[in-house]
């Protein structure tokens, strides 16, 4: 446990985003499919280190460089090869997306993870797999991981499953079938929430030569040998998030590393945040937040989950009631994200009501301050300590130590930021 205080006080200053890790996973894949690529500001985290990790384990030569932020790739992953055991610890995103990945490239590998990751499904993958020659071994007691991949995809075609559990697997089916011969379509049989982040596995695979077309929420592909690039990963809208609660409620930041054009659905936050009546400057590469006299809104959080902890914080401190609705995927995150971002806000005196698919928020001027139970999720502690400028007392987060997931510089990026 890494117990860390943060004292009241306002924010004020300019932080460089850390880079997308959405965008960082795929582009790394995609590099390592290609072979003899560079994928430049790259950030680690611990997310991260499990896909280049995985992607070490299936072949490819890899080598990260962390003071240049850089990630070089030689030869491409292998088909045909003993994998062994692959440790996604607790990245969701590696595992849904290297597990086709392993079965287009006909490669035996055994899945496993930590932390809530082997309650996560993967089932999504079992017909759509085992009709085309691949072979899943679950546990017997019923848990997901670990799994047990064999065989190879056979063939390509109409791949149908469910839109509304998570966009990770359409983003792994077309990871895996761009090295599938012939023509494939994935079709979502309910509404594809998250669609940003399909979109944006679409738009880096181009980048890499892939030929992939959307036509709604159906997406056609062509198995092709995808070309050889650099490529550069832009700043984390999902992170600045937290930054951006942060100066809302009580402060001023910049932002730079934004892409105004970027294709990340986090992006939305900025409009999010004026919607609460902050100040919001977009420029070329930045953008500034200002805190503003803030209004309750309600938010459909359907493509926009991993904001939902960060929403609720300036909600908390908006005058009126908001309400953060059809959320109900989060409660399958690291934690049980809806109850836990509701345990955070109670905690510090916030006035909030759980509900199935997402919170309630009554603002208030001002919260308490108190200790904060992060529940070993990244989100969870980021957001207790952006709700720190907007109370009277100090806010104590139980485990700091958790926000290594996914944004290892949190720590010394807020400590630039605040003052007394």
């Amino acid at each position: 446990m890494n117990k860390m205080t943060f004292h009241p006080g306002r924010v004020s200053g300019t932080i460089t985003l850390p880079s997308s890790k959405s965008q960082a996973h795929r582009a790394l894949i995609c590099a390592a499919l290609a072979g003899d690529s560079r994928v430049e500001r790259v950030d680690i985290s611990n997310d991260i280190s499990a896909t280049v990790d995985a992607l070490k384990s299936l072949g490819a030569e890899l080598e990260f460089l962390p003071e240049r932020r850089l990630c070089t790739v030689g030869a491409p992953v292998k088909r045909n090869i003993d994998a062994g055991e692959i440790n996604c610890r607790e990245s969701a995103s590696a595992l849904r997306f290297l597990i086709p990945i392993a079965a287009a490239l006909g490669d035996h590998a055994i899945f496993d993870g930590e932390g809530r990751l082997p309650e996560r499904t993967t089932t999504l993958y079992e017909p759509l797999l085992e009709s085309r020659g691949v072979r899943l071994r679950y546990p017997s007691d019923g848990s997901f991981l670990p799994l047990e991949v064999s065989g190879r995809i056979i063939r390509g075609g109409d791949f149908e499953l469910r839109g509304d559990i998570s966009s990770q697997f359409v983003t792994g089916l077309m990871l895996a079938l761009i090295n599938v011969d012939g023509e494939s379509r994935i079709i979502p049989t309910t509404k594809l929430e998250s669609r940003p982040y399909a979109d944006m596995t679409a738009d880096v695979l181009r980048a890499f030569g892939a030929d992939v077309r959307s036509d709604g929420e159906i997406y056609t592909l062509c198995g092709t040998r995808l070309h050889s690039r650099e490529y550069t990963v832009e700043g984390d809208c999902s992170q600045a998030a937290f930054f951006v609660a942060a100066a809302a409620i009580g402060g001023e930041v910049k932002l730079d590393g934004v892409n105004p054009s970027t294709l990340q659905g986090d992006f939305r936050i900025f409009e999010i945040a004026r919607g609460f009546g902050a100040s919001v400057e977009v420029g070329g590469d930045y953008v500034k937040i200002s805190r503003g006299n803030l209004h309750a809104q309600d938010i459909d959080a359907a493509d926009i989950p991993d904001l939902v902890p960060a929403i609720a914080v300036i909600a908390a401190l908006a005058e009126g009631r908001s309400r953060i609705y059809n959320a109900g995927r989060l409660r399958l995150k690291e934690s049980d994200r809806i109850a836990s971002t509701a345990a955070l806000l109670k905690s510090l005196g916030a006035d909030v009501v759980e509900t199935d698919d997402g919170l309630i928020i009554n603002g208030r001027e001002s919260l308490a301050g108190g200790e904060v139970n992060s529940y070993r999720d990244h989100r969870i502690a980021m957001a207790a300590a952006a709700a720190s400028p907007g109370c009277k007392g100090d806010v104590t987060v139980d485990d700091i130590s958790c926000t290594d997931k996914s944004y290892p510089g949190f720590v010394d990026d807020w400590s630039s930021l605040i003052k007394k």
